[in-house]
Order: C-alpha cells, then sequence, then structure tokens
C-alpha cells in the first residue's frame, strides 16, 4: 500500500500509526515543489507499506481518510 502524509507539523507520529497495521513501513519520497512554496505538502512523505498485520477489512475502514 502507499501512503502519503502531509508535512510534520501537520501531522505528527503517521509512521507509528502504520506501523500498527503493517509489518514493514519505509519511507519512499519526501514531498517538496519547485517554487519552494511551503504548504501542507511541504516536507510530507509518501510512505511504501508491506505486509498488512490484520486483514483487508479490517484496515481499511481505519485508513481511508481523505483530506
Amino acid at each position: 500500500m502507499v501512503a502519503v502524509a502531509p508535512g510534520p507539523e501537520h501531522i505528527l507520529g503517521y509512521a507509528a500509526r502504520l506501523r500498527r497495521y503493517f509489518r514493514h513501513v519505509r519511507v519512499a519520497a519526501t514531498l517538496s515543489n519547485p517554487q519552494g512554496v511551503h504548504n501542507i505538502e511541504w516536507g510530507g512523505q509518501v510512505y511504501a507499506c508491506t505486509g498488512p498485520r490484520p486483514s483487508w477489512a479490517t484496515i481499511w475502514p481505519e485508513l481511508r481518510m481523505y483530506a
């Protein structure tokens, strides 16, 4: 699964939250933009998550979050 989190000043502990649901969580990319505009996405991270612990039926309702 791929998860995208906003910058650290907007959400804390997102990787720890993902680790409750997945055995392996790694940062695949850090977000920025070519104009250097510091917005909600600035410094956010894209996570690659594998090895789900509970079933997808359990994970999905808790992680499907749209902002």
